[in-house]
């Protein structure tokens, strides 16, 4: 009677490692990797406000390269859209190949971090408050009094 064969262990990589490739193929990105180095591809300035979305392949298998469609916060659009063609050459570098010709920003918020509770101002702050806003007459007096608790509770 033949016992157990032993089995030679394998890494957990090789043995994982294609498990998440067709869902990510399904949204359009070559290789779930994409989003491991994405900091790396697009630099640190922007790797906290910036994720790649999907890859749009071309329908037919011409010369035509793929398209990178970026999801990207509007607070970093703009200088982004400027060094869009090293984050593209970046990308190809790290694919092994010329995959993508164009990336393309959606600028979409991105989830902002849990707002702090205001915290209400002192009484002497609210003195102060009071007495610059003294020669202050009518509606504007009041916005600026909501505007002045509003900065005090931030700070």
């Amino acid at each position: 009677m033949a016992g157990p064969v032993p089995t030679k262990a394998k890494p957990i990589a090789e043995l994982i490692g294609g498990t998440l490739d067709p869902l990510m193929r399904k949204r359009g990105l070559a290789k779930a990797d994409i989003l491991r180095w994405w900091p790396e591809i697009v630099g640190s300035r922007y790797a906290g406000l910036t994720a790649p979305e999907r890859i749009r392949w071309p329908r037919n298998d011409g010369e035509r390269a793929a398209t990178l469609i970026v999801h990207a916060d509007p607070s970093v659009a703009l200088p982004l859209s400027y060094e869009l063609e090293g984050v593209r050459d970046r990308l190809n570098a790290f694919l092994g190949f010329r995959a993508v010709g164009v990336v393309k920003l959606v600028q979409r918020p991105f989830a902002s971090e849990p707002k702090a509770v205001p915290r209400p101002a002192g009484p002497q702050t609210n003195e102060r408050l009071e007495t610059k806003l003294a020669t202050v007459d009518g509606p504007l007096r009041d916005s600026l009094r909501a505007l002045g608790r509003a900065i005090l509770a931030r700070s």
